[in-house]
This record gives C-alpha cells, sequence and structure tokens, in this order.
C-alpha cells in the first residue's frame, strides 16, 4: 500500500498496543515503525533499476525479518527514554521537522503571499505543539516496559507486510526460505475511500486523553472500518471473478488462469487478464457497468522465436518472475525490447489518448549481448493528474 495507509495503519496498531500508556507517543512511533519497512526504497541508489525492482517488497517485508528486528527497535527506544537527554533529542527532532515544513511550504505553489501565509500558520501550530509537549510542568518520560515497547514494534511492523499482500505488486513474506510474491488482488495500491476515514477517526482519536474512553472508541472506529472496507474488497472481487468466467464463456475462450484486479485509486472499476495457450484476453469492468460483462481484448503471446531468448537473457527471466508470467514482450528496435507487464491492466495519460499498459519496461542489448532495463516509458504517475483522473472517473462511472 501507499505510505500514507502504512503510517495510519501502524500508527493505529501501536496505539492499541500502548496508547493507554503513553498516549499519541505511541501513535507517533507506529506511524514511524509502519513505514519502516518501505525504507527499502534507499537501496535504489546503490541498486540497477532491475535489481531495484526485485529488492521493493523483499527482505525487509519478510516475516522473518519483522520477527527478529521488532525486539532490537523496541530495546533501543526503551533505551533511549531511560536516559537523560532524551527530551532534548525530541526537541531537536522537532526543530528540523519545523524548518522542514517550513521549507517546503515556502517553496511550494506559486502565490507568495500565500506561501507564507500558510508557512506561518504552520509554524504557529507546529510550535505550539512543541511547547505543548516538552516545556509543560507536567511532561512525563513513557513509562511502558521493554516488552510493551517490543510488542508495539512487532504489531505496527506485521501489519506493513500483511496489508501489502492484499495488492498487486506482491510481497515476499516468505524470504529467505521462498522468493514466492504474494499478491492477493483485492485492493489498489492506494485507495483513499480505505485511508481517508480510517485516518479522521485516528486523528479524533488523538484529540482526546490517552485514558478518555471515546479515545479508544474513535481508535476502534477506524480499525473496524479498515476491516469492513477490506471485506467488501474480497465480496467486489468474488462478484467480479465470476462476471468475468461468464465473459470469457460467452467468447468461448478456453482460459488455464486468470486474475482479477482494481484499478487504481478505487474498488469499483476491475482488470481481468486471462491466459490461454497462445494469447492473453484483458478487459475492464465497472460495477456500476449497464451491462454485467468484460469488454474483452486478445494480444498474442510473444511468438516461440523471440521467447527463447527467456532460456538466457537474466533479465527478462526477473521480470517474467515479476510479472507472475502474465507478460508479452516484443521487438521494438533493432537491439530493443518492449516488455509489457499484464497484471495491473490499462490507463490513459489523458482522455483523448488510447490506453496503454500501467508497467512496462523498455530494454536494450548490451555489449555482450544481453538485455538491460533502459526506462519504464510514461507511467500514470507522469500524467497530468487532472486529465489521468478525469479519464479513469469517466470509466469508473460505467458504460
Amino acid at each position: 500500500m501507499d505510505s500514507l495507509t502504512q503510517i495510519v495503519l501502524g500508527a493505529a496498531m501501536a496505539e492499541a498496543a500502548l496508547g493507554k500508556k503513553i498516549g499519541n507517543r505511541a501513535i507517533a512511533w507506529g506511524a514511524i515503525a509502519g513505514t519502516l519497512p518501505d525504507l527499502d526504497v534507499i537501496a535504489n541508489a546503490v541498486l540497477s533499476p532491475l535489481d531495484a525492482l526485485s529488492f521493493h517488497r523483499g527482505p525487509t517485508h519478510s516475516l522473518l525479518y519483522i520477527t527478529m528486528a521488532s525486539p532490537v527497535l523496541g530495546w533501543l527506544v526503551h533505551r533511549f527514554y531511560k536516559q537523560p537527554w532524551h527530551q532534548w533529542v525530541g526537541i531537536i527532532s522537532w526543530l528540523v521537522l519545523l524548518l522542514g515544513i517550513f521549507v517546503a511550504v515556502v517553496f511550494s505553489g506559486t502565490f507568495l503571499m500565500e506561501k507564507l501565509f500558510t508557512a506561518l500558520l504552520v509554524l504557529v501550530l507546529a510550535v505550539w505543539m512543541l511547547l505543548r509537549r516538552y516545556f509543560r510542568a507536567a511532561y512525563d518520560t513513557p513509562q511502558a516496559s521493554l516488552r510493551e515497547w517490543q510488542w508495539l514494534f512487532w504489531l505496527a511492523m506485521f501489519t506493513h507486510p500483511i496489508l501489502d499482500c492484499f495488492t498487486t505488486y506482491g510481497t515476499q513474506i516468505y524470504l529467505p526460505f521462498s522468493e514466492q510474491r504474494v499478491a492477493f488482488n483485492n485492493i489498489a495500491v492506494a485507495d483513499p475511500a480505505y485511508t481517508l476515514p480510517f485516518l479522521a477517526c485516528l486523528i479524533a482519536a488523538m484529540s482526546y486523553g490517552r485514558q478518555q474512553a471515546h479515545r479508544r472508541r474513535w481508535l476502534y472506529r477506524g480499525i473496524v472500518y479498515s476491516c469492513l472496507y477490506m471485506m467488501m474488497t474480497f465480496f467486489n472481487k468474488a462478484r467480479v471473478n465470476t462476471i468475468f468466467e461468464s465473459s470469457l464463456v460467452r467468447e468461448n475462450i478456453a482460459y488455464s488462469r486468470y486474475m482479477t484486479t482494481p484499478t487504481i485509486l478505487n474498488n469499483v472499476l476491475w482488470s481481468g487478464i486471462a491466459e490461454t495457450d497462445s494469447a492473453y484476453y484483458y478487459g475492464q469492468y465497472s460495477l456500476l457497468d449497464a451491462e454485467k460483462r468484460f469488454q474483452l481484448h486478445r494480444v498474442s503471446k510473444t511468438n516461440d522465436t523471440l521467447h527463447q531468448l527467456l532460456q538466457t537473457d537474466p533479465t527478462l527471466q526477473r521480470l517474467a518472475w515479476f510479472s507472475d508470467d502474465y507478460y508479452f514482450f516484443k521487438e521494438t528496435g533493432t537491439d530493443s525490447l518492449g516488455f509489457y507487464d499484464l497484471r495491473f491492466g490499462t490507463f490513459k495519460m489523458k482522455r483523448t489518448d488510447p490506453e496503454q499498459y500501467v508497467f512496462k519496461f523498455n530494454l536494450r542489448k548490451n555489449q555482450e549481448g544481453k538485455y538491460i532495463l533502459k526506462d519504464q516509458g510514461d507511467r500514470p504517475r507522469d500524467a497530468n493528474f487532472s486529465e489521468a483522473f478525469a479519464a479513469l472517473w469517466e470509466r469508473i462511472k460505467g458504460v
């Protein structure tokens, strides 16, 4: 899932574990723990693009890694709060955060007075929070045991890869024993309908004291909502699967396997891809469509001559593994290939553009005759957001 969702889930889990004892500190540390596994993206600076693609949602998302790391992290934080200088570390961290927010706001946007007003408003609010946290007579050091801190980190981190498993990208939770990427394909990697109400409940909980009953009620409302929404996505998937199967039968397509997945930012518009001996059939269906049917399109598999490259080329082998064998590739030049991952369906950069695949890889041949990843071409995040979202919204509304 996206970082905001993981932060919210991690914060909620930590609040459930330790919020009654340490208040908003549990939410803060849970938010940090919830996003820690995604720091594997730092490795992008030293890894090749292909290795980075494979490494993401790899070792740092392993259940074994998290089970080993959380006791260490819990011990470090427990020791940190035992030090007499921990309060000053918190103050310095707040000041660095304030400076970062101020600079970010000032250098964003276009209207100078509006930027300055927003920056000053954020600065005043943050300074007030800093004074309220560290310069009040009632300031106290968190009173939590070592095991409680370790439990907080394990719970906040453990839920991260579990949530990622519900998306299409795939998560290697069994490393180092297996490279299998677990993907249930029932929710988009970013779904505001899941995240925003959950976030609102968490913010509401933070506004009450640690011992107040309303704090726990708002927390449980957020957790219950997130669970109910996730259950709904499985219901939607079962419904979509039935419609996809009937669409394939109607077209007399003898498939060997298929998968369905929601499109980005919603759980209403779904993509489906089915494999036969010689081709893939893909299409989209919105739960708001008038006719319960996928409009299917055919794409031929890579021809046998070109497909033989897979036997010897490590880049193609890795991409085939990454795409769970839902792919095709073709020559795009004398020494270049286009590799297309079909699992994520298609999108439009803007309303008038033809559809193109969400995940594609441009490869070129190196001096040794092997293919290497050049780039991924245009992707949804490279599009004009308003145009791309307008095209997506039109399709979500149904045909």
